[in-house]
């Protein structure tokens, strides 16, 4: 393992430095997207450790520094994952690194960023309590003021199924995450947004959270939503 990881980085920093100078390729984010991606792994979005992706955009110069695609290097989950083994695509899906494959859900991340100008991260998660309300096809009901603040108003809408990978995943999740931060993914996971990685993996907790108590509430019989106007109003004081 050790001598295949030495390699990879060695053949890594061969090309990083004519590449780099060439396309505009930056350390600080290849970092940042390795540092999302084990995330996934330490926050436990990750069940099985092989699964989730995260993107993050250089709003400088539009590339997308993505989660590459599993690799058989000997690593034993996400949280193993160095800055080399992150892919550089543009906004096209061109790659930049000949050195590691982006994930399979590339489509999607890059859906949503040529929709929402405002974003800079996407976090794909399979996080437990989100996953619940996304294997029945159920949205998550707006029930806390806070909610606003984080997810955007009203509910947290639960896209139509797209095969992985595909555009048309792509088209469901982008149509259903509209100006919110937040939307699952039916019967797969969920996808938060943000302006930065941060920020998008701050909404994944917090969606986690409500998703959590919502469920809750409904199983006790006495779940009471909010009105999203009435929160727009109160936060615009």
């Amino acid at each position: 393992m050790y001598r295949e990881l030495a390699a990879r980085e060695t053949a890594y920093r061969e090309e990083q430095s004519e590449n780099d100078r060439r396309l505009g390729i930056k350390d600080l984010y290849r970092e940042e997207a390795a540092r999302g991606t084990r995330m996934l792994y330490e926050l436990g979005f990750s069940p099985s450790g092989d699964n989730g992706d995260i993107s993050v955009r250089d709003p400088e110069t539009g590339l997308v520094y993505i989660s590459a695609s599993p690799i058989e290097i000997g690593y034993k989950n996400l949280g193993e994952y160095h800055a080399c083994d992150m892919a550089v695509v543009d906004m096209e899906g061109n790659r930049m690194t000949t050195w590691s494959r982006p994930t399979i859900e590339m489509p999607m991340h890059l859906a949503i960023l040529r929709a929402r100008p405002d974003v800079n991260a996407v976090v794909h998660t399979h996080a437990a309590w989100s996953s619940v309300f996304a294997i029945c096809g159920k949205n998550i009901p707006f029930v806390l003021a806070e909610q606003y603040a984080h997810l955007g108003a009203g509910e947290v809408v639960c896209a139509g199924y797209g095969k992985a990978g595909s555009d048309e995943l792509g088209e469901e999740i982008v149509s259903a995450l509209g100006k919110n931060n937040a939307v699952l993914m039916r019967n797969h996971g969920a996808v938060t947004v943000g302006r930065t990685l941060d920020e998008a993996f701050t909404n994944a907790r917090f969606l986690e959270c409500i998703a959590q108590k919502a469920l809750f509430a409904t199983l006790l019989g006495g779940l009471q939503t909010v009105n999203p106007e009435d929160v727009a109003e109160e936060w615009a004081k």
